[in-house]
């Protein structure tokens, strides 16, 4: 074949496609579904091989570059030059796909290991009964726990089942420390954080109730996972969650990445039901990457949700997107699945307050259970410094706390998330505060609503001073 080696053809179509990204901004995209080769431009196609013609009007090429740069590629190029650069795409597009004698169709483990589930085995149960009688316990040195072993919001522990079950829990707080996502890596550690900073279980300001005097809430510990591998992580996190829910407490789950998102509604709806409860997300990315190469991420969990059924896209509401996954196709495709979905353009466009209420007669439509998900994303980074996939211009952490609030207050909640802090990128720990401070917000929420109180009751204490 005539024309520089392909390796230097190769670099130029990887130059090209970097180009296109600059094209995009100026110029605007165009789908493969909408375009049309030119007719001025067919001849040119027309010498073409019948497989490089097809290559270009199936809109396959629009893949590496915009219609913009193609059009202009053909229309400058001699026969010999674009037949050589169409082959040199093809190539990659080649490259680019599976090919099971050349890549792995799944990562090999060592079957041999004298661990392989070792850090998923239950004590077992006669070990249990030796210990203790069940029910919660205290971790604490004195009466008020000043000092002792840190737990979430400063609540007693437990850690089989049957504690959760002698005690009554409402609420289970349970650390999942994952950390295989994408973004700004630390978020293992958010669990670690949120619970030794202790501002979780403060008094409410509008009932001037503290949520551990009306719920029963307990540290459940952590569920164990393997941060070399998401897909093993799933199984176990789900069957976890799905044991918890089972026993009548709240899943209450702090991240970890946002891939935790996907086994944590999982095991609420193994016991609740497929399609038994709605899902409100704030978040500043939609996560629903459909052709990525792996099966599961952060990128992905709102996507497997709602293809396997897990959530019904119609009892679905999305808050705060924004970022670089909300495009045209993405917002397109949770249209079809009938998401409310509410990005910042709408917010700003139209007032928060006016967006919360929309958000909350969609909630109110919806069904009575509900799971909250957070990914600390949807924070103006001023006040979430610490977001794994930090994002700019979102809601302030008092917008998100009075929804928060609201809809803890509202329905039912089966399952809450927060998901994405990475605490070691703010050592002034205020993205931690904040994050605390959402996880209280639902506890508010949940109290209020089991101490009979409306979600917009304020105490007359705390409404006005009575001083005239």
């Amino acid at each position: 074949m005539n024309g520089p080696p392909i390796h230097a053809r190769l670099v130029c179509a990887v130059l090209t496609g970097v180009l296109s990204g600059v094209l995009l901004l100026t110029a605007g995209g165009v789908t493969a579904r909408d375009w049309q080769l030119p007719r001025e431009l067919r001849d040119e196609v027309a010498a073409l091989a019948e497989e490089q013609q097809q290559f270009i009007v199936s809109g396959a090429a629009l893949k590496f570059l915009p219609s913009r740069q193609l059009e202009h590629e053909i229309a400058r190029r001699d026969a010999e030059s674009l037949q050589a650069f169409i082959t040199d795409l093809m190539h990659v597009a080649t490259e680019m796909g599976y090919d099971p004698e050349r890549d792995m169709g799944a990562i090999p483990l060592n079957l041999d290991s004298r661990n392989f589930n070792g850090q998923t085995i239950p004590t077992p149960a006669p070990l249990r009964k030796l210990e203790r009688e069940p029910g919660p316990f205290g971790v604490h040195r004195y009466i008020f726990p000043a000092s002792g072993v840190p737990t979430f919001a400063g609540a007693k522990v437990a850690i089989f089942p049957e504690d959760l079950v002698a005690g009554g829990v409402d609420v289970a707080i349970i650390g999942i420390p994952n950390d295989m996502g994408s973004g700004r890596r630390n978020a293992k550690h958010g669990p670690r954080v949120m619970r030794a900073l202790n501002t979780i279980a403060t008094p409410d300001v509008q009932t001037l109730l503290n949520p551990l005097d009306v719920l029963s809430v307990v540290d459940y510990g952590d569920f164990s996972v393997d941060n070399m591998s998401t897909a093993r992580t799933i199984g176990h996190v789900t069957d976890m969650v799905a044991e918890t829910a089972a026993t009548g407490a709240v899943p209450m789950l702090v991240g970890g990445d946002t891939s935790m998102l996907y086994p944590g509604v999982k095991g609420v709806a193994r016991h609740h039901g497929n399609g038994s409860f709605g899902l409100v997300h704030f978040s500043a990315h939609p996560d629903v990457h459909r052709t990525a190469v792996h099966t599961i991420s952060d990128t992905q969990a709102i996507f497997l949700l709602l293809s396997e059924g897990i959530v019904e896209g119609r009892s679905m509401v999305q808050v705060g997107l924004r970022g670089k996954d909300v495009t045209p196709d993405n917002l397109q495709w949770l249209r079809s699945q009938g998401v409310r979905y509410h990005t910042m353009a709408s917010v700003e466009n139209r007032g928060y307050d006016r967006v919360l209420q929309r958000v909350i007669r969609e909630v109110n439509r919806g069904p009575d259970k509900v799971f909250v998900s957070i990914d600390v994303s949807v924070i103006e980074p001023s006040e979430m410094v610490a977001a794994g996939r930090i994002a700019t211009n979102g809601l302030r952490i008092g917008e998100v706390t009075r929804a928060v609030r609201h809809i803890c207050n509202a329905k039912e909640i089966v399952g809450f998330e927060i998901t994405d802090l990475a605490p070691m990128l703010d050592y002034s720990r205020l993205s931690a505060l904040n994050a605390n401070a959402i996880l209280n917000a639902c506890l508010v929420g949940m109290a209020a609503r089991a101490a009979g109180h409306r979600p917009n009751y304020v105490h007359p204490l705390a409404l006005d001073h009575g001083q005239g």
